[in-house]
């Protein structure tokens, strides 16, 4: 019963510290400035395109009255 408890004990501890070194990592990744030369706020370039029915959308087409989330992401394969 002993041995059981001790391995409770140490699987808790280990638990927590794999907690608190995750948080320590999303604190860390805020801090980090991902691309200087594209701040918050900035003009974004002109991009245009053909849709499926062949008119051209242009970004200001596709904001609407509340705006529009614009992703971009970049892959684990570059």
């Amino acid at each position: 019963m002993h041995s059981f408890r001790q391995r409770i004990v140490l699987l808790s501890k280990i638990f927590l510290a794999l907690i608190f070194a995750n948080a320590f990592q999303f604190a860390n990744s805020q801090d980090y400035v991902w691309a200087p030369e594209f701040p918050v706020g900035s003009s974004f370039i002109e991009i245009s395109a053909q849709d499926q029915n062949g008119t051209v959308q242009t970004f200001k087409d596709l904001v609407g009255e509340k705006g529009m989330l614009f992703m971009l992401s970049r892959s684990f394969d570059w």
